[in-house]
């Protein structure tokens, strides 16, 4: 009896320890319909449903993932800053420049990551929005 005991126990720890670990990798994920083509790590996604989540949620790495099921397309991204301070929020934030978005910031429940989108990219869409060639002449 006593045996059965501590096997019952022993299970239900591991589900209860289980349903919080879930719980809490999912603080940090976010899921979000993006209306339109983006840019993030260089890589142009196409509109669709996204999710972002840490790439090792259980060593609290800063990588994060930011994927599509339905188009298949992904990248990594490592943001710049992190702001622990709890947000309401979750929502992902895009810079506009000329006719192209880049992914600028994600804010989730346990905090903000700011994504630096690289001026090199904002000079780029600019000259594009221009019409002249990035590329310079003499």
């Amino acid at each position: 009896m006593k045996k059965q005991y501590l096997s019952v126990l022993f299970t239900l720890i591991c589900v209860l320890g289980l349903g919080l670990s879930a719980q809490a990798q999912e603080e940090d994920t976010l899921v979000a319909n993006v209306p339109f083509d983006f840019v993030v790590s260089g890589r142009v996604l196409p509109a669709g449903h996204y999710r972002v989540s840490r790439v090792h949620p259980l060593t609290g790495s800063p990588e994060l993932e930011i994927s599509s099921y339905e188009t298949r397309a992904g990248a990594f991204l490592i943001p710049t800053v992190f702001d622990s301070v709890q947000s309401r929020n979750t929502q992902l934030n895009f810079e506009h420049v000329g006719d192209k978005y880049f992914l600028s910031g994600i804010e989730t429940p346990i905090g903000t990551y700011a994504v630096t989108v690289p001026p090199s990219a904002i000079k780029l869409a600019q000259t594009e929005q221009h019409g002249t060639s990035p590329s310079g002449s003499n």
